[in-house]
């Protein structure tokens, strides 16, 4: 019994080499800009975003993340929110920069950990502890010259 068979190509090859012109690295599109935008904003609703940018959101979206909160990834967040009817002294700024760096260390993907402050805003926040001030120094680990701050306050 013969078999009949056939090769079916569909499209056509390109002729010249396909090259991304990133200006740097720093530059390069990476994937998806969360959250997602409007079509009001530049890019529309799923504006692309660079290597800087995707990091910078990655740790914002860590820290405001409650552990627990996440059905699919229990373990994912900070339980910074447990501070805020701590004392304010040296020893829970330390245990709120375990948790940090914990947490970073973890699930942050790309990134070194360069500089970690805590701060007391001296405010009473809407649930009348005290309101947080973390501020996070990382570089990205593919270029070491690039330093880049995020800043989120805890109230």
């Amino acid at each position: 019994m013969a078999i009949n068979q056939t090769q079916t190509v569909y499209g056509v090859a390109p002729t010249q080499k396909v090259s991304v012109n990133a200006k740097s690295k720093k530059d390069r599109f990476v994937g998806l800009n969360f959250p997602l935008g409007s079509k009001i904003e530049v890019g529309g609703i799923f504006a692309g975003t660079t290597d800087e940018t995707t990091v910078r959101s990655s740790i914002k979206q860590l820290m405001q993340t409650e552990r627990g909160e996440r059905v699919m990834l229990p373990e994912f967040g900070t339980n910074l929110r447990r501070f805020l009817f701590q004392p304010l002294d040296e020893v829970t700024f330390e245990l709120i920069k375990e948790e940090v760096s914990s947490s970073f260390n973890r699930y942050i993907i790309g990134a070194t950990l360069e500089k970690l402050s805590v701060f007391s805003l001296g405010d009473v926040g809407p649930s009348g502890g005290n309101s947080l001030k973390v501020i996070l120094l990382f570089s990205l680990d593919q270029e070491d010259s690039i330093l880049s701050e995020v800043e989120v306050k805890i109230i």
